[in-house]
Formats: structure tokens, C-alpha cells, sequence
């Protein structure tokens, strides 16, 4: 009499517990029996089986109903759904099924962690999970950071050569830390052959090198100037009424037509601030003879001006004896 009583009370409790709730079309029956072997914590369960009766309270208090959703295995259907994908949300019963979905779905079943999330299902866990992902971001990136540093020893060892080479040659040339537009932009190289031919060795530089034209507001970038070339070859190719280019030989008019009061200034390095200073360089000598004696921050900039229309650009002079006053001033 005892045993069916209480085989009676625990199915009328089962029956009172039933919980049903709808996740959007579908219908789901929660009942005491599938909640508490498959679905509460395992404390929970301890607590269960230590205890001779489950209230309904108990039931509600301890159990979110919406994060529960029970159903079949949606790649065999066969089975009752054990996992959910983080990725696609796809339940499945077993390993199998899993790896199968997997396949099937080209799934990597990671959580996509920038998946768009409405302002309306918007939690703290999404919040958690944002702040996070921008943790991991900013880890990622300073790692990112430290492998350039530590993984280099041949890009700083050719630097150090080219410095080496370059003091050789009596220029002070200086190399940007990472990151720098101008260590970014700089193909400067040292080559120990000729490119052309393999039977003369040659050691010379083939410099990166910037022309600024402020009269007509134009820049341009040449690449690979080997140091033998003179200044006036280098222009010839942007202002020589002949031989330029005519689309740059257009924009570059006012020096085309005034070539006799073209001036080539090179800025003085590592000076003040409030105090610029300019060195004006010789078109008929070498771009190496024009160098010697100076301080190059990556590369070469030449401005390229007009005598009358220099506006505050102040210049030393020119000349040998102030080709190296320049140099002085920066020691």
C-alpha cells in the first residue's frame, strides 16, 4: 500500500512539473523525468537523489527553461540530441553525428564570435563575450608586434651592412625603427653585382630617392637610382622639354620653361626644430658626390625650386667648404 502510494505521488508530481514552452514555431514538453538525469547539474542531481520529494519551486529556481531545447538528432534523427554545435546550433547525439555535421555542413564548430547579435537578445554574456574577443585582439596584435623584433636577425644584420657601407662612403645614413613610413617605403639596397652583368663586380648603392616639386605641388618617387647618376640625368626624365614625360612634363611647366633657375635643395638632418636649414646640391655632380658629408634619414628628398620662388626655405650656400659646414653642424 505504501509502495503504490508513493509511486502515485511521484507521478502526480511528475505530471504537475511538466513544464511546456515554445522556442519560436516549436513546442517543447519539459517533464521531471528527462530534466533531471540529462539536463540539471550534477550537484543538482545529487541533491535530487537525497532528497525523498521535488517541489515545483525548487524545479522553477534552479532551471532557465529557455536554454533547454530538446529534440531529436538533427544528422541521423534517430536519437535524442546530446551536443549543439557552438557554430551552427545543430544538435546532435553522439560523436559520429558530430563529426559527420561537421563534414556535411563544412562547419569548423568554433563559435563565431562576431556573429550579428540584435540589441534585443543582447545579454551580458554577449557583452563578456565582445570584451573578450577584443582581448584576444589586442594580445594577438602585440604578439604580432614582438615576432617582427624577434624574428629579423637578417633584415637588421643587411641594414647594419648598408650603414656600414654608406660611412664608408662619408654619409651618415640613418635607419628608422619598424613602423615609420619612410622605413615602409624605402627600397634603398647595396649591391655587391651588376645586375646587368655577372662578370664585373661592382659595389654601389641604388637609392630609394624622393622629388619634391613645391611650385607645381607634385611629388614624385624614383626607385633604384644608382649613386653614379647626376642630378641633371635624374630631371631630365620630368623636365626636359624633350625627353620627359609629357603628362608630367605638363604639370611641371613652370620648370620646364625656366630651367636655368632650377635649384636643387637637400634638407639638413637632425637640426632644431625652429631652425630648417637647406643645402643646395650640384645637378651636374653624382647623386654619391652630392650625399658625401650628409646626414640621410632613410632616403634621399630633393626639392626642387625655382630661384625666385623659394619662399622660406633658407639656404646655406653652396660649394665644397659649405657642403661640409653642413655636415659640421650636425656633429
Amino acid at each position: 500500500g505504501g509502495g503504490a502510494e508513493g509511486k502515485g505521488e511521484k507521478e502526480g508530481l511528475a505530471a504537475e512539473s511538466s513544464l511546456i514552452y515554445k522556442m519560436g514555431m516549436k513546442t517543447v514538453s519539459l517533464t521531471l523525468d528527462n530534466l533531471i538525469p540529462l539536463y540539471l547539474p550534477q550537484h543538482l542531481e545529487q541533491c535530487s537523489a537525497r532528497s525523498n520529494r521535488l517541489t515545483n519551486t525548487n524545479i522553477i529556481n534552479v532551471i532557465n527553461v529557455s536554454s533547454f531545447v530538446f529534440s531529436s538528432c538533427e544528422t541521423c534523427g534517430s536519437e535524442e540530441a546530446k551536443y549543439r554545435c557552438p557554430r551552427c546550433l545543430k544538435c546532435s547525439c553522439s560523436l559520429a553525428c558530430v563529426k559527420k555535421h561537421k563534414t556535411d555542413l563544412v562547419c569548423s564548430g568554433i563559435r563565431d564570435k562576431t556573429a550579428f547579435v540584435s540589441k534585443k537578445e543582447f545579454t551580458d554574456m554577449n557583452l563578456l563575450s565582445d570584451y573578450r574577443f577584443l582581448e584576444d585582439a589586442g594580445r594577438s596584435a602585440d604578439c604580432a608586434a614582438r615576432d617582427i623584433f624577434l624574428r629579423r636577425p637578417s633584415t637588421h644584420k643587411f641594414l647594419n651592412y648598408m650603414k656600414n657601407r654608406a660611412r664608408r662612403l662619408n654619409i651618415d645614413l640613418k635607419i628608422l625603427p619598424v613602423g615609420f613610413t619612410k622605413r615602409r617605403e624605402n627600397s634603398t639596397m647595396f649591391s655587391n653585382s651588376n645586375p646587368v652583368s655577372l662578370l664585373f663586380r661592382e659595389q654601389r648603392f641604388y637609392w630609394h630617392l624622393k622629388l619634391l616639386f613645391p611650385q607645381s605641388n607634385a611629388e614624385y618617387t624614383e626607385k633604384r637610382v644608382p649613386e653614379d647618376k647626376t642630378l641633371h640625368e635624374i630631371l631630365r626624365t620630368y623636365i626636359d622639354p624633350e625627353k620627359s614625360d609629357p603628362v608630367i612634363r605638363q604639370r611641371l611647366k613652370a620648370y620646364t620653361l625656366s630651367q636655368a633657375d632650377i635649384q636643387i635643395l637637400m634638407k639638413i638632418e637632425n637640426m632644431q626644430q625652429n631652425l630648417v636649414r637647406y643645402c643646395e646640391l650640384d645637378s651636374s655632380k653624382s647623386l654619391l658626390d652630392n650625399l658625401k658629408n650628409k646626414v640621410v634619414i632613410e632616403y634621399p628628398t630633393l626639392h626642387v625650386v625655382l630661384k625666385g620662388s623659394k619662399n622660406d626655405m633658407v639656404v646655406l650656400g653652396q660649394g665644397k667648404y659649405e657642403f661640409s659646414s653642413c655636415y659640421a653642424l650636425l656633429r
